[in-house]
């Protein structure tokens, strides 16, 4: 092959890849409604710094909200500012941030192993994790930590080894990356690099850049991160004190840590979200042996195996455990299979095993599905008038098969090495389009709420439980909603001086409803599950109710006249 053709190659490689991000990232963001808890949370908060102005403290429902720095919430809401307030809005920031992240990886593995082919292939891997494309696809903020986390990271290794003049700009952009990866998320940004990068530097007997340099990332990060932090310390004193002992320390080391886990819990749960290609770490890791040393850095590995091991087990020691947590963890990952895969021309009797249980899984989980949806047995996962979205994700499953089966039996060592990534773009491209009506009654309660308050005068009261409070606000771009129930998240901001009055007991919940009724006044009630009105209010007969899967909502018209008895 000659260069001009080799060129071409790359390049129509390069647009291939673009064309996946476009399709698996951006192109269906809006196609599903809004899910609760996190994405309606992290829209609303973002909604409402449009709302008040205030750029400096979050709030969700108007009630202080101090779980994270504001970053993330500025980019969604630029996000909405500039697109709109829609879910498709809430996921660009996210899904953007991991075509940063795919960049990471391309960068890093051109680094490590010195070959763009195995670049693209990196970021082809990357692109098709199970993991990285679910939650860059969806509203939360782990993926733009991630994708400021790793390119911190990334940067810091260049300055190791760059010259003299470039050392120095180096490890002051790594600081500012790792300083924005704290205005998302908080002290991991510096505990995750410096678990990570202290050792493999000691490793690589890099003791001076350490000593020399190490410091000015630090004071590049803090440089970015002084001015919020002091902005946000002058309005709320007590927001460092509650970000830091209750939102770290509690939750990493606390007797009841939120999302409690046991400590085989990412080793249970790691083959599952790195699907499809956890199954090729065989055939990754005879390449990597049969690998010549000369193509490759000569501490490459050894840096990203501790970039993947040592977040594990710091994520394994905490006592609270999110599958999000580990998503840093796929950018080197993504590199070392693809560096595995092409650099030793894996035998077939490594890749075809994988291939062959991927198709397994694909063929069991379809087989589950059809059993399922017409044995009767069990209760079936589409409604009878969803045939369309039963149809569309068995034809991806079916697809997937297709595709895995031409990898077993075929000769191509490259497309083996393709064909667990392509088996499951039909399933990533299909399944945000066809959820079934089961999943959404259960998470998806937006355009319920909308119903249910729509042409609700600005003066109605809206009541809502602790489950529904993001939600109710962001459908009702409200952010004066009394809470009943638990307090969940909203308990600090409860307990602020500010948030007191918006707390309703039994008592308190049957007096306002009472009041405000008998006084003219609309009054809305949304909730998950039961609501508890009935046993507290006595008007519960005279208002609207609907329901929506698992969500309720009650409404009391003031234009709808009471009979005495009930005056």
């Amino acid at each position: 092959m000659n260069a001009s053709s080799k060129y071409s190659r790359l390049v129509l490689t390069e647009i291939a890849l673009a064309a996946l991000f476009i399709l698996l990232y951006i192109l269906f963001l809006g196609a599903r409604p809004l899910f609760i808890p996190d994405e309606v949370r992290y829209g609303e908060i973002a909604r409402e710094i449009l709302s008040n102005g205030n750029w400096i403290v979050p709030r969700l429902d108007g009630l202080l909200y101090f779980e994270k720095p504001p970053l993330g919430y500025w980019l969604n809401a630029l996000s909405l500012q500039l697109l709109g307030e829609n879910p498709f809005a809430i996921r660009f920031a996210g899904a953007m941030a991991a075509g940063v992240s795919a960049f990471t990886v391309y960068v890093v593995t051109r680094y490590l192993f010195r070959n763009r082919y195995t670049s693209l292939l990196a970021v082809f891997v990357f692109l098709t994790i199970i993991e990285v494309q679910a939650i860059a696809t969806f509203g939360v903020l782990d993926s733009i930590f991630s994708a400021f986390l790793n390119a911190g990271i990334a940067v810091f290794v260049l300055g190791a080894d760059a010259g003299a003049g470039r050392r120095k700009i180096y490890t002051i952009c790594a600081g500012l990356l790792l300083g924005m990866a704290f205005l998302t998320k908080g002290f991991l940004a510096f505990a995750l690099p410096s678990l990570i990068l202290v050792p493999w530097l000691l490793y690589s007997k890099q003791y001076v850049f350490l000593l020399r340099h190490a410091w000015i990332t630090v004071g590049a990060a803090v440089l970015i991160i002084l001015p919020w932090s002091i902005a946000i310390h002058r309005q709320q004193p007590d927001f460092w004190h509650y970000f830091f002992w209750v939102e770290h320390i509690q939750r990493f080391a606390g007797a009841h840590p939120q999302h409690e886990e046991p400590f085989d819990y990412f080793l249970r749960f790691a083959p599952l979200v790195t699907l499809p290609w956890f199954l090729m770490v065989p055939a990754a890791t005879t390449g990597l042996i049969e690998q010549p040393n000369e193509t490759r850095h000569p501490f490459g590995v050894s840096l990203l195996l501790l970039w993947i091991i040592l977040p594990l087990v710091f994520f394994s020691v905490a006592s609270g455990k999110l599958i999000t947590y580990i998503l840093p963890c796929m950018v080197p990952f993504a590199v070392l299979i693809a560096a595995g895969l092409a650099g030793g021309q894996p035998n077939a009797r490594f890749t075809r095993p994988g291939l062959a249980v991927l198709c397994l899984i694909m063929l069991l989980i379809l087989a589950a599905l059809l059993f399922a949806q017409f044995s009767g047995t069990v209760p079936a996962l589409f409604k009878p008038g969803e045939s369309g979205r039963l149809g569309a994700v068995a034809a991806a499953l079916v697809c997937a098969v297709g595709i895995l089966v031409a990898g077993i039996l075929g000769q191509s060592g490259l497309f083996r090495s393709l064909a667990s990534g392509m088996a499951v773009i039909p399933l990533l491209v299909v399944l945000p389009l066809s959820l079934p009506d089961t999943v959404l009654e259960k998470k998806a309660p937006v355009a319920f709420l909308r119903q249910a308050g729509a042409s609700l005068p600005p003066g109605a009261i809206v009541i809502t439980n602790g489950s529904l409070v993001r939600a109710s606000s962001w459908a009702l771009r409200r952010d004066d909603i009394f809470i009943i129930g638990e307090s969940g998240e909203s308990g600090y901001g409860l307990s602020a001086p500010d948030g007191k009055a918006r707390y309703l007991g039994p008592e308190a919940l049957a007096t306002l409803v009472h009041q405000s009724v008998t006084s003219g006044i609309d009054v809305l009630i949304t909730c998950r599950k039961a609501c508890g009105v009935e046993g507290v209010v006595s008007l519960a007969d005279e208002a609207e109710k609907n329901a929506y899967g698992d969500f309720l909502s009650y409404r009391w018209h003031a234009d709808r006249s009471l009979d005495a008895n009930e005056q």
